[in-house]
């Protein structure tokens, strides 16, 4: 815990020496929700591959910094884990127009189980506007009681127009007894028309059958749209 409080002491600090800027904060309230077919995050299944709603709400102080909620409801077979609900912190460093760092922190809690509850840090770096590299740090990976750390790498294009094709590829590292190193995968194209963002993705991990059928390959139908 100490290391990322000084971590985070840093990231400030750097953001100061920066010049963020002196103005005051310009306060807002966005968010979005989403429909989607299948909850899979890093390639693991949370709703037994079943559908999704999910939502999140951000009070942003300003360009820089934000606090949030996001709630989605999940499914582990065997668990009475059926809702997550994460609080949310982020800072924001931007280096350029096409370039800046994040730092995160996620609470996570879990009802009406709790067996997954835990917190979640990471520091996202996206470049050349399309381009991104993630790391984080997960207390309770998949409710083992055990840390896990992931470091991603993605990529968005833009093609026919209108579509954006996203791929990421994530290498996990999980101290749990009985797991190995793993990477997972995903690539989707979709598209926005009027206010809905249409998605279609494919996710897979590279050690599937130590997961049961959580980690297997899925396919994956979703509609997202700002409040």
């Amino acid at each position: 815990m100490r290391r990322y409080i000084a971590f985070i002491s840093i990231l400030i600090s750097s953001w100061s020496a920066l010049g963020a800027e002196t103005n005051s904060p310009t306060f807002a309230l966005t968010g979005d929700v989403t429909l989607t077919s299948h909850y899979v995050e890093n390639g693991l299944s949370q709703s037994d591959k079943s559908p999704a709603l999910q939502g999140s709400f951000w009070f942003n102080f300003g360009p820089q910094f934000r606090l949030g909620l996001w709630g989605s409801n999940t499914n582990y077979p065997g668990s009475d884990d059926h809702f997550n609900l994460r609080g949310m912190a982020e800072i924001k460093v931007a280096f350029s127009q096409t370039s800046h760092m994040a730092v995160s922190y996620q609470q996570s809690q879990f009802y009406n189980g709790g067996e997954h509850n835990g917190n979640i840090l990471g520091l996202h770096v996206g470049f050349m506007t399309d381009y991104r590299i993630s790391y984080e740090s997960m207390s309770n990976w998949e409710a083992t009681e055990a840390r896990s750390a992931r470091v991603g790498f993605g990529r968005t294009f833009n093609v026919f127009s209108t579509w954006k094709w996203d791929n990421e590829i994530g290498y996990n590292d999980p101290k749990a007894l009985n797991f190995n190193p793993y990477f997972d995968a995903k690539t989707a194209i979709g598209t926005k028309w009027s206010v809905i963002y249409f998605e279609g993705a494919l996710t897979g991990t590279s050690e599937s059958s130590q997961f049961d059928g959580a980690g297997d390959f899925f396919f994956i139908l979703s509609a997202k749209t700002d409040l």
